[in-house]
C-alpha cells in the first residue's frame, strides 16, 4: 500500500528533524577536524574561518603532556585500565550471572533481587568509604587497584549475563557432567562459548565507557593521568596561553580508539545486547 499524504508529511518532518539532530552532532567535530589543521595564530584572529592546513599540529599534540606524562603516555594508561578493567568486569559477573541462573540453592531469587536494588544505591554515597579503603590497602595511584574496583560480581553486566545464561537450556551441562566434566568445566568449554558473542558485546560497550571514564582515574590514579584526565588538565595548563588547534588535535586522536571499535563492532553491539535482560 501507498503511503497516505499525512503519512508523507509526517516521514518527511522526522527526516527533517533528524537530518537537524545529526547535522547538530556532526557540526562540531567538522569544525574541530577543520581547526586542528591550522595554526595558533591564525585560530585566534578567526575562530570560525579556515585558511592553510597545518596537520603538525596532530605531531605536535603527542609530546603534549602533564608533568611527565606525554599524550602517548596517557594512552598507555588508559589501555592499561581498559584491557584489565573490561575483562574482570565480564570475567566475575559471567561467573555469578552463571551460579544464580543455573545453580538451585537457597536465597537465590533474593540474591537476584539485591543485585538489582544494589543499582539503585549511587555510587557517590560510598565514595568517601571506598577511597579510604583503597588508600588503606595501599591501591591508591596504581593501576590494579581501579582493576579490582571494577570486578564486582553484581551491576548492569551482571543483570545482562544472567539473563543470557537463563536462556540456555540444561540439557547441554547435563549432557557434558554425564562425561565426567566438573561444574568449572562446563561454565567454561559449553556455557561460555554459547554467551560469547553477547559477552563481546557488552565487553565492547564496557572498553568504550572505561576509556571515557573521568572520575575513578582522576581520583584514584592522579599520578598517571589517562587520557578523560589529561586532556582536562592539559586545557587547564594551557589556559593562560592556550594553543587551541593544538589541544583540538589531541581531543581527536584521543577519540579515534572508541569510535573505530564502536564503527567496527556496532553490529555485533545491536545483535547481542538484546538477547538478555531481566530474566527472574
Amino acid at each position: 500500500m501507498k503511503p497516505s499524504k499525512t503519512e508523507k508529511i509526517a516521514l518527511w518532518i522526522a527526516f527533517v528533524i533528524f537530518a537537524l539532530y545529526a547535522i547538530s552532532l556532526l557540526y562540531p567535530i567538522v569544525w574541530l577536524l577543520l581547526n586542528a589543521m591550522r595554526k595558533a595564530s591564525a585560530f585566534d584572529r578567526q575562530p570560525f574561518g579556515f585558511n592553510g592546513w597545518y596537520p603538525q599540529n596532530f605531531i605536535d599534540a603527542l609530546s603534549m603532556s602533564v608533568g611527565t606524562t606525554n599524550l602517548v603516555g596517557m594512552f598507555v594508561n588508559s589501555i592499561i585500565l581498559v584491557v584489565g578493567c573490561t575483562f574482570v568486569a565480564i570475567f566475575v559477573p559471567a561467573i555469578t550471572g552463571y551460579v544464580v541462573a543455573k545453580f538451585e540453592f537457597p536465597g537465590r531469587k533474593l540474591l537476584y533481587g539485591v543485585a538489582i536494588s544494589s543499582m539503585l544505591i549511587p555510587a557517590i554515597g560510598t565514595l568517601t568509604a571506598t577511597f579510604k579503603l583503597v588508600v588503606a590497602l595501599g591501591l591508591y595511584n596504581t593501576h590494579i587497584g581501579i582493576i579490582i574496583m571494577s570486578s564486582g560480581g553484581f551491576g548492569f553486566n551482571f543483570v545482562m549475563v544472567y539473563g543470557f545464561f537463563k536462556s540456555i537450556s540444561k540439557t547441554y551441562a547435563e549432557a557434558a557432567q554425564l562425561d565426567g566434566a566438573s561444574d568449572f568445566t562446563v561454565f567454561i568449554k559449553v556455557m561460555i562459548p554459547q554467551v560469547m558473542p553477547s559477552l563481546i558485546a557488552i565487553g565492547i560497550v564496557s572498553a568504550i565507557n572505561y576509556w571515557n571514564d573521568y572520575f575513578t582515574p582522576y581520583m584514584y590514579l592522579r599520578q598517571y593521568p589517562t587520557v578523560a584526565v589529561g586532556l582536562q588538565q592539559l586545557v587547564d595548563i594551557n589556559t593562560y596561553q592556550p594553543n587551541w588547534p593544538r589541544l583540538f588535535a589531541a581531543m581527536l586522536i584521543s577519540i579515534i580508539p572508541p569510535v573505530a571499535v564502536f564503527i567496527a563492532f556496532q553490529k555485533t553491539i545491536m545483535e547481542n545486547t538484546v538477547a538478555g535482560g531481566l530474566k527472574g
